[in-house]
């Protein structure tokens, strides 16, 4: 008989790490049948990296898997079992594109779906190009997916031919009109049981962003801000900028303001999950105020404002492991400011305000940010 039996690894590892998804059933497994068959035939390591990374090094770490599974086998080996290292094969499957176009074909349903299996389809160019083919779209966030979701089932080594056999006992001809002579059976080992085959437990809940904090990198160290989704489609956030400089002694120039606003968005985007939580393209709907002090050349304003607009942002995950994004926002709205005219009578002089106050009204670009944005994760559906 044969078996088939699989073991995951954690990323960029050769480990074997009994704790990772179904590794502890299926090493139990792998050791009854390497401690209590009668013989194995032969057996056969298949290992996998999955495509995230460069595909030399995954080529080196698919190998390495493979041989540190050897080795375990060999040492988990009873000497009843009489396995010998010649009788192990080797075959490197380097990076599971298969793995990945089956999952994707069976379980990826958001709406670049048949550009992604049109991609993973074309073997007519090399691994490389079809991950930057991959990487290139939806702003990066098609990839980033693809890495929560299905690359961890792709990094795996797989056992399979294990052939157990038993020695046939031989059955004597009988020669004619000699006496028929039954032969005793000999006494033979118990022809162990099959064990199981472990049923995979659903996919672990990804981890999903339940609150982030972010930064407009136009105006570094001057702002902070956070965000909160509410489902996948809505979020709601709260600024605070605070670009308080203070003038010189001379009270020439000054640029003082602090100001508050928040924001609800509408996430768009069909099929989204509690993954897919501030990413991709929003609209939003915001109110602000504030109030500012700005003195150019010995003569200023102060005042305070109110605004309320319509911003739209597109954030997109960066860096290795895509657990940061990045913001790009541009806002139009409407202002209303109350304002006092002063001005400054000679270096290092008082403020003098002019009487009554100037009111103005504004409508047009209000707002622009690149934002750096950390989110905090979560599982879904955590008790």
């Amino acid at each position: 008989m044969h078996r088939k039996i699989t073991l995951h690894y954690t990323f960029d590892s050769a480990e074997i790490d009994e704790n990772l998804q179904e590794n502890r059933n299926n090493l139990f497994s792998l050791k009854s049948i390497l401690r209590d068959s009668v013989r194995i035939d032969s057996i056969t390591i298949i290992s996998h990296a999955s495509p995230d990374g460069g595909y030399r090094h995954n080529i080196e770490l698919a190998r390495e898997r493979g041989l540190v599974l050897k080795n375990f086998i060999l040492k988990e080996c009873s000497d009843s079992v009489r396995l010998t290292s010649d009788r192990i094969i080797l075959k490197d499957g380097a990076e599971n594109w298969q793995g990945l176009t089956d999952m994707v074909d069976s379980r990826y349903s958001r709406h670049d779906r048949e550009k992604v299996l049109r991609i993973l389809a074309d073997t007519s160019v090399g691994p490389e190009t079809r991950k930057w083919r991959l990487k290139q779209l939806d702003g990066g966030y098609t990839w980033d997916y693809l890495y929560r979701h299905y690359m961890p089932s792709l990094r795996t080594s797989t056992v399979i031919c294990i052939y157990v056999t038993l020695e046939e006992p031989e059955i004597p001809v009988l020669q004619e009109e000699a006496p028929v002579v039954v032969p005793q059976e000999p006494e033979q080992e118990p022809i162990p049981e099959p064990m199981p085959v472990p049923v995979p437990s659903p996919q672990q809940a990804p981890r999903t962003p339940i609150f982030a904090l972010r930064s407009n990198l136009l105006v570094p160290l001057l702002n902070i801000g956070a965000e909160v989704p509410i489902g996948n489609r809505w979020s709601v956030s709260a600024d605070y900028y605070f670009p308080w400089i203070w003038p010189s002694p001379k009270n020439k120039d000054c640029f003082e303001l602090l100001g508050w606003s928040v924001e609800g968005r509408y996430w768009f985007g069909k099929n989204r999950t509690a993954s897919d939580r501030l990413h991709g393209h929003s609209l939003g709907l915001y109110g602000a105020g504030g109030y500012y002090d700005f003195e150019r050349n010995y003569e200023g304003q102060q005042g305070e404002f109110v605004s309320a607009g319509l911003d739209y942002t597109y954030a997109m995950p960066i860096g290795r492991k895509k657990r940061v994004n990045l913001e790009f926002t541009i806002a139009v709205g409407y202002i209303h400011a109350w304002a006092r005219n002063y001005n400054v009578h000679g270096e290092g002089g008082p403020l003098f305000r002019e009487e009554g106050d100037v009111l103005f009204d504004y409508f047009g670009p209000t707002k622009a940010a690149v934002s750096l944005v950390i989110p905090f994760y979560g599982k879904e559906g955590r008790k």
